[in-house]
């Protein structure tokens, strides 16, 4: 029942006169005080969504968002609740002591990965469950979390050309190759800051690889550089779905089927958009590679007989790079480096020491290790996990094996296409099994004590 302020007005009128009973006074009272608690509800509803839309917004993942929701709603009082969220929504149901039942939904508008942004909102959730401060206080500090900028443009440049750097050198390039695609890769950054806010991703991957494609082509013809595909393999490290389709393997295996196929057609939206940049610039400049094997990644490696140890040295440049370009913490920089050296390690290890070739069991060893890793120091540092093993994750993601795939797609060589599809599908599909086997057994860990927790505060 709601009672407008002429009601209100009256009210008073004809308790000066003496005509309300106490009985009728008390029942007032209450109605108010239901229709103020009703309005508190609204606000932790839409604080709970708010917390949830911040997570998915820098990177974090779908069952984080939804543990964070349920547990904040708890924190202010609800009984019970019921979430779901996928990349593009969250929505949530919350009951209160009183009965009050209400469903609300928000919308997930950006797709970016903000490591420091999203370890200083998981910081103000723990917060928030633990302390419960007053709505629009906490409300107000997620806003400015949210709308803080945790690096600048030149920071992000730098760490794109670093990244690709290290991602050329590790994938049988020579450091000249590196150079070459980190020059590329800047301008691919520079140009996709501006795209991405006048174009959808489709048209702004087609358009960046086809500008980094035409860098490479042109310095290549110029003599700078050694191998014209690790060149290009490098450059679009940046642009290849690597990371959306092994977490689109991942929300699939985990049971999130919904979420996973949707991450699984970007990916391919994302790989054809590529596919037609890069062949557009070759077909544009052919003459200037003419004679070359766009479709031949040298084997071997720069370094001879060490080269694993400069592909593990280059992992880590590589690494170094990506964790500036997705904003981690200087401090959890250090410790997400030693997680990429001992994935080179592994890799190294069963490739050139246990002579395994199959590339599935190389990347679920590593990526479960590295998970492993990552979920011990979130664990002590009290941070999502995702800030440590994902540069360590990063260079097992087949780009060499993708990049095949989409060049012998333009080229029509459809047989030798659907052998590179079927390893880069083994690589990811090994990624995202050693991830999800380490966090199904982390995320049991995790339930017993959240149901330990509530047992305490006497919430079934």
């Amino acid at each position: 029942m709601t009672i407008n302020s002429r009601d209100k007005g009256n009210n008073k009128g004809e308790n000066m006169q003496g005509k309300l009973t106490e009985e009728e006074l008390l029942r007032i009272e209450e109605l108010e005080a239901d229709e103020r608690k009703e309005d508190e509800h609204e606000d932790v509803i839409e604080l709970a969504l708010l917390l949830g839309r911040a997570i998915l917004e820098s990177g974090g993942e779908m069952q984080r968002a939804e543990y964070a929701v349920d547990r904040l709603c708890r924190a202010y009082g609800a009984v019970d609740t019921d979430s779901y969220a996928t990349g593009t929504v969250i929505i949530l149901t919350a009951e209160f002591e009183n009965g009050d039942r209400t469903t609300r939904s928000v919308r997930i508008r950006k797709d970016s990965i903000d490591l420091r942004k999203l370890e200083e909102v998981n910081a103000l959730s723990r917060e928030f469950c633990a302390t419960a401060p007053p709505v629009a206080d906490a409300a107000r500090r997620l806003k400015e979390a949210m709308a803080r900028k945790t690096a600048t443009l030149w920071q992000e440049v730098t760490g794109v050309a670093l990244g690709s750097f290290g991602m050329t050198v590790a994938s049988m390039g020579t450091p000249l190759d590196g150079l070459v695609a980190a020059i590329a890769a800047a301008a691919v950054m520079l140009l996709g800051y501006y795209l991405s806010r006048v174009m959808n991703k489709f048209a702004s991957t087609l358009l960046s690889s086809f500008l980094a494609s035409m860098v490479c082509v042109f310095l290549y013809a110029l003599g700078m550089g050694d191998n014209l595909p690790t060149m290009i393999v490098g450059e679009i490290m940046i642009l290849i779905p690597g990371l959306t389709l092994t977490n689109a393997v991942r929300d699939m295996l985990c049971g999130d089927v919904t979420s996973g196929a949707v991450k699984f057609l970007q990916s391919l939206m994302v790989t054809l958009g590529l596919a037609i940049g890069i062949s557009v610039a070759l077909v544009a400049a052919g003459g200037l590679v003419s004679g070359v094997d766009i479709n031949a990644v040298p084997p071997g490696g720069f370094g001879g007989d060490y080269y694993p140890v400069v592909r593990s040295a280059a992992g880590v440049v590589g690494a170094l790079g990506f964790s500036l370009y997705f904003h981690i913490d200087y401090k959890r920089i250090p410790f997400a480096l030693a997680s990429v050296l001992v994935t080179m390690v592994i890799i190294n290890l069963m490739e050139y020491v246990g002579g395994v070739s199959e590339i599935f069991f190389r990347t679920i060893s590593a990526a479960a290790v590295v998970t492993l890793i990552g979920e011990l120091l979130a664990v002590k540092f009290k941070a999502p996990a995702m800030v440590f093993f994902i540069p360590a994750v990063l260079p097992l993601i087949p780009g060499g094996d993708i990049y095949l795939t989409m060049s012998n797609m333009v080229y029509a060589n459809y047989a030798e296409m659907a052998s590179r599809l079927l390893v880069a599908l083994k690589g990811c599909l090994g990624i995202g099994c050693g991830i999800v086997a380490v966090s199904v057994v982390v995320s049991v860990i995790r339930n017993k004590s959240y149901k330990k927790l509530l047992n305490r505060d006497g919430i079934s």
